[in-house]
């Protein structure tokens, strides 16, 4: 099956006229020419015409879209660079469209925005810095603790270890509205984190890389609210109200150090700043 060049045309977004130039400077060649002097393609030259397009979107000359698309053998893998390149200017323009929105806020407001802002993401220069900066995890989870001092964890059926209810901050989300999704998820409880009690730096390790950790305190349940909690069954066997002893057979030893600060700092009405769990109480 072939297809004539207008019907390419159409198919692409492109112009014939502009088809006819590609094949005159050798970058899109027709798999053949009727009697008739007709292009036809075939699918190897839409698939070619394909990667030439995505090129010149990401603001590549002919001449360079030329000597890529000559160099790739793979078009799979072909196809994963350029999705790549895609994505990283996708990225970009959100970034872009992020500061535009920044600056009609603090145009309507009638405050200033800090010079270096005005510029976020402008050029690639800006966004390759950006993209090369260090990413670290961030997790969030709320502590929530009874009249007797015990320490509410869940057991999750991913682990060997209990937790407090809680989970990895996602883009563009802030670290107390994933502990507030993190109670309403696991334990189907409609209720809000408190104040923060503990912010704890985590190092990597063999199966972790490194992070922050910060941890809400949870309001005080009544019995009612306990009986109520819901647990998704694929991601949590169960949970329990854990006196210090239950806390260091359930919990890896930094998690001890947190949770033990967490209780400290919520009796104090502090707020912590561990290393690893251990900070100000040692």
């Amino acid at each position: 099956m072939g297809w004539s060049i207008q019907q390419v045309a159409r198919a692409s977004g492109t112009t014939a006229r502009a088809l006819r130039y590609y094949d005159e400077i050798g970058l899109l060649r027709p798999a053949r020419v009727g009697a008739n002097g007709y292009r036809y393609y075939e699918r190897e030259q839409l698939l070619r015409l394909q990667q030439i397009l995505l090129l010149r979107e990401l603001g590549m000359d002919l001449a360079t879209i030329g000597n890529v698309v000559d160099a790739e053998r793979d078009p799979v893998e072909a196809l994963r660079r350029h999705r790549r390149r895609l994505l990283d200017e996708w990225e970009r323009l959100r970034r872009l469209a992020g500061t535009v929105a920044a600056t009609i806020d603090h145009l309507e407001e009638g405050t200033d925005m800090p010079a270096e802002d005005l510029f976020e993401a402008m050029t690639p220069e800006r966004a390759e810095y950006l993209a090369g900066l260090p990413k670290k995890r961030v997790a969030a989870g709320t502590q929530f603790v009874d009249d007797f001092g015990r320490v509410l964890l869940v057991e999750p059926t991913y682990r060997p270890y209990w937790l407090l209810p809680g989970a990895v901050v996602r883009t563009d989300e802030s670290p107390f509205s994933a502990a507030a999704r993190a109670v309403r998820d696991e334990l189907d409880l409609p209720v809000e984190p408190g104040r923060l009690l503990v912010v704890d730096w985590v190092p990597p390790g063999p199966d972790r890389i490194e992070g922050l950790l910060f941890v809400y305190d949870g309001p005080t349940l009544s019995s009612e609210q306990a009986a109520a909690i819901t647990l998704p069954p694929e991601e949590l066997r169960g949970w329990a109200w854990c006196t210090d002893e239950e806390l260091q057979d359930r919990l890896p030893a930094h998690m001890l150090r947190r949770t033990r600060a967490a209780c400290r700092a919520r009796a104090e009405g502090e707020t912590l700043y561990l290393e690893n769990g251990a900070g100000s109480i040692g």
